[in-house]
């Protein structure tokens, strides 16, 4: 059994994917809570990495931390972004006594959360302060009213139902933050968003091999929006944090703003559960390759590609703009991007950086290939603002 503690940090997460290679079946039990809502990149790991176990072997089970017997064993976790998400995901079910449970059963009590997500009760979707729009595959309210228009067949919601999206999520998380931040700082936000789901409900909807996915071959594509708060004063948090580039951030973060003070951030993960960045770029520029023969350095290079200007893989003549709208946003809101994606876990500050570029270092300088995994997120760290 793999069992995810409420601590974990993003290392250690991928230290569990060796776990996955054998070929018995895993289960795995999750917390119904994060230490501190989680740190950053925390959520969007865990879904991740319970993607991936749920299609590494159909005998899986997942089970709650909980001694209650039943689909109400399951009640605390569905209100979590990565328990809601695992619940839909996992192959199987089962209470503490390992009795197995029907996941619409399971599912049903999370009714409310969902029902809230197509209301914009964003406030409502989630436990703490944050807010999720997940759209499950196959589901009755798979296209989310504040992100498609009525009818699916049209698509997304425009820039202005986004602005609007915007600023809710940041209402969840930090009401305070919202009367004070400039409304080009919140329509910046919002193209962010729009353009990461845009380029998520393009390319993520169906797997590698073309096979849309649905409620029995079950994908995620979700927003999940979170409040951070980090106090300088508080020398042991800069101390624990496992990865190199979250510790230099908040470092840069304590020159932008005097020491006597706590700095707020908002998190905003975009994520699903589809092919990979690389894997569907690589069907695009050449179809007879396999993502699975190339080398890492070769994957890295067309995940790179991927947000160059005028790169796109959708099937339509002209340019497009690909992921470089992504990028010229993230440097006006000097944010950290985290991106995971196959065998990659690539970070970049956009912290004090004018160039519009796309230069991420590894997680691990001496370890760029990782375990491959389910899916892709987008992790990202932007500042609101500083208070005493």
């Amino acid at each position: 059994m793999i069992s995810l503690n409420s601590n974990l940090t993003l290392i250690e997460i991928e230290d569990l994917y060796l776990k996955l290679q054998s070929e018995k079946p895993i289960d795995v039990r999750i917390p119904g809570h994060l230490k501190q809502g989680g740190s950053f990149g925390i959520t969007a790991a865990i879904i991740q990495f319970i993607a991936t176990w749920s299609r590494s072997n159909r005998e899986n089970k997942l089970l709650p931390y909980n001694q209650i017997f039943g689909a109400s064993s399951y009640v605390k976790l569905l209100h979590q972004p990565h328990g809601l998400t695992a619940c839909y995901l996992a192959p199987n079910l089962v209470d503490s006594k390992g009795n197995n449970l029907r996941k619409s059963e399971v599912l049903a009590q999370a009714i409310p959360y969902i029902e809230a997500m197509q209301a914009s009760k964003l406030r409502e979707t989630m436990n703490g302060r944050g807010a999720i729009l997940a759209c499950f595959a196959g589901a009755k309210n798979e296209f989310l009213l504040p992100l498609y228009e009525r009818s699916c067949l049209e698509g997304l919601r425009g820039i202005g139902d986004f602005e609007r999206l915007a600023q809710q999520l940041i209402n969840c998380c930090d009401p305070s933050a919202l009367r004070r931040l400039p409304e080009t700082h919140i329509q910046t936000i919002a193209l962010l968003i729009r353009e990461l789901f845009e380029n998520t409900n393009d390319h993520a909807t169906i797997d590698e091999y073309g096979k849309e996915y649905y409620w029995e071959y079950p994908n995620v594509r979700s927003i999940i929006a979170k409040y951070i708060t980090f106090n300088p004063n508080d020398t042991g948090s800069i101390k624990a944090l496992s990865d190199a580039p979250h510790h230099f951030f908040y470092q840069k973060a304590l020159l932008d703003y005097t020491a006597t003070r706590i700095i707020d951030f908002l998190e905003v993960t975009v994520i699903d559960s589809g092919p990979g960045i690389a894997k569907r770029w690589l069907a695009h520029v050449n179809s007879n390759e396999n993502v699975e023969n190339i080398s890492i350095d070769s994957e890295e290079k067309l995940v790179r590609e991927a947000f160059e200007l005028g790169k796109t893989t959708k099937n339509i003549s002209g340019t497009g703009i690909g992921l470089d709208t992504v990028i010229k946003s993230l440097v006006k809101l000097k944010a950290l991007l985290r991106l995971r994606t196959g065998r990659l876990c690539l970070f970049q500050s956009f912290s004090g950086n004018s160039k519009q570029v796309f230069a991420p270092s590894h997680l691990h300088k001496d370890r760029k290939e990782l375990p491959k995994l389910v899916g892709t997120s987008f992790s990202i760290l932007i500042p609101l603002s500083s208070k005493k």
